[in-house]
C-alpha cells in the first residue's frame, strides 16, 4: 500500500520562524529509529491529493511559456476521538529542533487561527512500512489561502512558477530632476538592458551640468555601449567624461549614463547590458539564473541543459516596461527549439532544452498489456501541417523607422528601418508537393542577438517544425513517482508505432489524479 507524505512549510508569525508539519494519507506513517528524522509521525489527515498539473508549452512552438492547472489539496479537520491526533510533531526549520505541538479537537484548526501562514507543500510517496529513505518526491508547490469547510480544509495548490509573474524591474524614477528624471518620468519604471541589446532607445533625462544626458541602465552598471545612431546616422563612442562634438557620445559604464552635446530627434544605441554582481550575463541560462537568484525567486538554478550550447540573447526593457520574469524567461528559452524552464521537484529552477525521445535512456516502461497504463490518448487539436520553410528572426529593432537620414550608410539605413534580421531555410520541395497550400512558412521570432546563432539553431527548428512531435496523454497507474519534465519513458501499446515499445519524452504531468495515478503529457 502506498502512502503519500505531505510536508507543509509554515511561517509561524509569533516566533518569525518556519515550521514543518508532517501529514499523510491513510493510514499515516511513522519513521523508525534508524530513519532521518527518527520517530516522527505523519498524521493521517490528508483526504485527497491536489488535482493539479504542470507542463512546458514550447514543444513545436516558440514561446517557452509554462501551462499550469491549479487544484486543491484536501485535509481532514473533523473532531478527532483519537488521542494520538491531539499532538503533532513539528520541526522548526530555522533551528532544526523538533517540537511537540498540542492540537485542538479539530486537529488542523491551527492553520486557521492566523498564527501560521502556509508557504509551501512537498509531497512524497512511500510504501507503507518502508524506510523513509525510500520515499520519492512527487512535487513541490506553493499554497494559497486555506478554504475551511465543515470537516475539511482545502488548500489551493499552484506551481511555484506563478511566483515568477512579477515585474523584473521594480525601481522607478522619482521625477525630481537630474538623474532621477524630469517630472513627467515620476513613478515610471526605469529602463533595464538584459544581455546584448542590438538596438535600444535610451531614456532622455534632460540637460544636466550643461550636457544632454540619457540613461540606458536604470542607474546600474552596464558592460558597454559600443555604438549609437541618430536617425540612422552613426554616432561614435568617445572616451572621457563628455563628448567633443555632436558626432560623438560618451558613456559612464558604472551608471549607464550616456552624454551628448545635442538632443537627437531619434537616438538609439547598442547596449551590452546589466552587470549582475559585477558580471555581464548574456546567454540564456546564465541570464535567467542571474535574474532569478538576484531577486530571491530561486536559490538554485540548473542551466547546464541550456548553456551547454550557449546562445547570446538580448531584451531591452524601456522605461515603463513591466515585463515579468515569467514572460522574459519565455522569450529567452523560446528562442531555441524545445527550450523550456520549470521548477524541479527539489525546488530548483531548471532551464533546459527538452530532449528528443531517442536522446536519453528511459527511466521507466509502461505497457497496456501489462496493466501499468490504460493506453495512450492522442491529444486533439495540437498538430499543424509540417512547415515547408522556417524563418528565424533575430537582432530585434523594437521601433524601426520608415526611413533613415540621407547621409546614413547603406548598412545603417537598412538596420534602422528593418525590425528583424531574418535567417531563412531552404524550401522543402517534398513537403510543398505533398501538402500543397496547407504547408506554411513558419516564422520564429527570437531574442537571439546574432544571425550566426540563429543560423546555428535553424536546422533544429527545421527538424522540429517540418516533422512536428505527436503529443499524447499517458495514464500512469503507479502515479509516476520520480518522473518529471524532460524524462524519457518507454510505452508499449496497441497503436501504430508502439506495438514493440517506443520512447516518448515527458513535457508535463498531473501532480496526482483523483484515481491515485497520474497522467503524463508525452511527445513522440
Amino acid at each position: 500500500m502506498k502512502v503519500r507524505l505531505v510536508d507543509l512549510t509554515l511561517f509561524h508569525r509569533p516566533s518569525g520562524h518556519r515550521h514543518r508539519l508532517p501529514l499523510a494519507t491513510f493510514p499515516g506513517y511513522q519513521s523508525g529509529p534508524a530513519d532521518s528524522p527518527p520517530n516522527v509521525t505523519w498524521l493521517p489527515l490528508v483526504t485527497a491529493g491536489a488535482d493539479a498539473s504542470v507542463s512546458i508549452g514550447s514543444l513545436g512552438a516558440a514561446d517557452g511559456q509554462a501551462e499550469l492547472r491549479i487544484g486543491d489539496l484536501v485535509l481532514r479537520n473533523e473532531t478527532s476521538r483519537n488521542p494520538g491526533q491531539r499532538f503533532a510533531t513539528v520541526q522548526n526549520l530555522d533551528t532544526g529542533a523538533w517540537l511537540r505541538l498540542a492540537l485542538d479537537d479539530r486537529p488542523l484548526n491551527l492553520l486557521l487561527t492566523g498564527d501560521y501562514v502556509i508557504q509551501a507543500v512537498t509531497e512524497r510517496e512511500i510504501e507503507d512500512g518502508a524506510p523513509l529513505a525510500e520515499a520519492v518526491t512527487i512535487w513541490t508547490a506553493r499554497v494559497g489561502q486555506p478554504k475551511p469547510k465543515r470537516t475539511e480544509i482545502a488548500l489551493p495548490i499552484y506551481d511555484s512558477r506563478l511566483d515568477y509573474d512579477t515585474p523584473i524591474q521594480t525601481e522607478r524614477y522619482k521625477g525630481t530632476g537630474g538623474y532621477e528624471g524630469p517630472a513627467e518620468l515620476k513613478d515610471t519604471l526605469k529602463e533595464l538592458p538584459l544581455g546584448h541589446c542590438p538596438m535600444a532607445r535610451p531614456t532622455y533625462l534632460g540637460i544636466i551640468d550643461g550636457f544632454h544626458r540619457w540613461s540606458v541602465g536604470g542607474g546600474k552598471p552596464v558592460q558597454d555601449v559600443p555604438r549609437g545612431w541618430s536617425s540612422g546616422v552613426g554616432v561614435a563612442k568617445q572616451s572621457g567624461a563628455t563628448p567633443a562634438d555632436n558626432a560623438h557620445f560618451t558613456v559612464d559604464l558604472a551608471s549607464g549614463i550616456v552624454t551628448t552635446t545635442v538632443k537627437y530627434a531619434d537616438f538609439r544605441v547598442e547596449v551590452l547590458g546589466r552587470k549582475f554582481a559585477g558580471v555581464y550575463r548574456r546567454t540564456i541560462g546564465e541570464l535567467i539564473a542571474a535574474l532569478a537568484t538576484g531577486t530571491g525567486l530561486a536559490s538554485t538554478v540548473d542551466s547546464a541543459g541550456m548553456d551547454a550550447i550557449p546562445r547570446t540573447v538580448g531584451l531591452f526593457l524601456a522605461a515603463g516596461d513591466s515585463t515579468t520574469h515569467a514572460a522574459a524567461y519565455a522569450k529567452f528559452v523560446g528562442s531555441v527549439p524545445r527550450g523550456g524552464w520549470y521548477v524541479g521537484t527539489a525546488g530548483q529552477l531548471v532551464v533546459t532544452r527538452v530532449p528528443r525521445p531517442t536522446a536519453a535512456v528511459a527511466v521507466r516502461a509502461y505497457s497496456s498489456a501489462a496493466g501499468t497504463t490504460t493506453g495512450l490518448q492522442y491529444v486533439e487539436g495540437q498538430h499543424n501541417p509540417p512547415a515547408k520553410q522556417v524563418v528565424v528572426r533575430c537582432a530585434h529593432n523594437p521601433s524601426p523607422s520608415s526611413s533613415a537620414a540621407t547621409d546614413a550608410t547603406a548598412a545603417d539605413a537598412t538596420r534602422w528601418t528593418q525590425e528583424w534580421i531574418e535567417v531563412p531555410s531552404a524550401t522543402d520541395a517534398a513537403i510543398a508537393a505533398a501538402w500543397g497550400s496547407s504547408a506554411k512558412v513558419a516564422t520564429i521570432k527570437t531574442v537571439l542577438t546574432f544571425s550566426a546563432d540563429a543560423a546555428a539553431e535553424l536546422p533544429a527548428w527545421v527538424a522540429e517544425l517540418s516533422a512536428p512531435p505527436t503529443l499524447y496523454e499517458l495514464p500512469a497507474l503507479d502515479g509516476a513517482p520520480g518522473i518529471w519534465i524532460g524524462d524519457t519513458v518507454t510505452v508499449e501499446d496497441d497503436i501504430a508505432g508502439f506495438a514493440d515499445g517506443a520512447p516518448v519524452v515527458v513535457y508535463g504531468r498531473t501532480i496526482a489524479d483523483r484515481t491515485g495515478g497520474a497522467t503524463l503529457y508525452v511527445a513522440r
